[in-house]
């Protein structure tokens, strides 16, 4: 398989998740660009607001080009959901503030994010789906993780790029133009991508499928109709990934902020410095589970995370330094361990015929509706009950619908070995 392959459809994801980093880093500015108030927290909840309608959009996205991703190619529909993302991002670059054009500015941000949260709901799955049917079984694992490099690669360049551009102009500039720059910076790369997948083969699975006509008239009524389980078994298994993510990544560092009296700047090298070795040691992960057996490596992640997310918590609260770098470093390690193995399976147990509409619609659902949650509904869940526990047990509940699905699945495989054998 050619590398610029693996590498243009690798790195789509990096856009993705660079925008997610600007937006979140971005949202205070935003507040006082686009939404101009006197109560600072109305306009801050308004721009949070704006950013969930993009994790929530992304389902529709997944139907859209899931459907044109089985009917059309997989090659085709990849090199249309990067160019679909970088034109809104150049937008959101040169979109003019509250003072400017008044309440257009916060209606023409709101359209931007739907187009974005329409666009990014194919890129992922897309990406996994691509390199997973292009891929050798002896590499599929590592392959597949490579979209999840790029993500967390993406994470990390936003906070480069912030800090940087925050460094070079001062307070009233940056908030005038410095902060366009990034993005117009994101949507040039993401055309520069778009060209480079112009060159992008298909894969040989769904050459194959049209060679045998069979290429359904409409997938998305197939899924529904013909593989109910698998779509339900697909969400199972991403419900744990996309929650503990969020959960590790976007509330953790509030319980640090505001309960541990961590600052800023700690908090900026904390996440910098587990998105490095995420960078690491997801494609580390991908490796292992192609030697050693990915169905393996999927139970024993999911055993893992449902039972270190409570006590990991418990620790957490200790407010020592020793104890919060020790949770912190076991839970970037769970979570690369998950990023390395579970696209492989999704990949490897949906069928071809239907395989980008369902593992697109089922992973941005999951994503969508609980993964871009969870900061949300975990905050909400301590000033409702006043445990500082019930967030880990919301986490621990999703991690436990994986592990039923992973045992499943690895019974199955074993069976099927055992089979085989006799």
């Amino acid at each position: 398989m050619r590398i610029n392959s693996i590498i243009s459809s690798s790195i789509g994801n990096i856009i993705e998740w660079y925008d997610f980093g600007l937006f979140a880093m971005f949202s205070p500015i935003f507040s006082e660009i686009f939404f101009p108030q006197k109560n600072m927290q109305t306009a801050l909840m308004e721009t949070f607001g704006i950013f969930a309608i993009g994790f929530l959009c992304r389902p529709i996205g997944a139907l859209f080009f899931g459907y044109f991703g089985d009917r059309k190619g997989r090659a085709k529909t990849v090199r249309l959901s990067i160019l679909m993302i970088s034109i809104p991002t150049l937008l959101i670059g040169f979109l003019p503030s509250y003072a400017s054009i008044g309440m257009l500015a916060p209606i023409f941000l709101f359209f931007i994010r739907i187009w974005q949260g329409i666009s990014i709901g194919g890129e992922y799955s897309g990406s996994i789906i691509y390199l997973g049917e292009l891929a050798p079984p002896k590499h599929k694992s590592l392959l597949t993780s490579l979209p999840a490099t790029g993500a967390n690669l993406g994470i990390l360049l936003a906070m480069l790029v912030v800090g940087y551009f925050s460094h070079l102009f001062d307070d009233a500039m940056f908030k005038v133009w410095g902060w366009r720059i990034p993005y117009i910076i994101s949507g040039l790369f993401s055309l520069l991508i778009y060209l480079t997948r112009l060159k992008l083969e298909e894969t040989p699975a769904f050459l194959e499928m049209k060679k045998k006509h069979l290429i359904k008239k409409n997938p998305i009524v197939a899924v529904f109709k013909n593989h109910r389980f698998s779509f339900l078994r697909i969400i199972g298994l991403a419900c744990m990934g996309s929650t503990f993510y969020y959960f590790c990544f976007m509330y953790l560092p509030i319980i640090l902020n505001q309960h541990l009296h961590y600052t800023l700047s700690q908090m900026a090298h904390l996440e910098m410095g587990s998105m490095m070795a995420m960078i690491v040691l997801v494609p580390l992960a991908g490796y292992l589970n192609d030697r050693i057996g990915r169905y393996r490596m999927l139970l024993f992640n999911a055993v893992l995370i449902s039972a270190i997310i409570l006590p990991g918590l418990h620790y957490l609260y200790a407010n020592t330094f020793l104890s919060s770098m020790v949770v912190l470093i076991v839970f970037t390690v769970a979570s690369a361990l998950e990023q390395g193995t579970t696209p492989a399976v999704l990949v490897e147990n949906f069928p071809v015929e239907e395989r980008y509409t369902g593992i697109s619609l089922a992973y941005n659902i999951v994503n969508g509706f609980f993964g871009g949650t969870v900061p949300l509904v975990c905050a909400w869940l301590v000033v409702y009950t006043q445990s500082k526990s019930a967030p880990g047990i919301y986490v621990t509940l999703f991690a436990g619908i994986t592990l039923v699905f992973a045992g499943q699945l690895f019974l199955e495989r074993l069976f099927i070995k055992h089979k085989t054998r006799l």
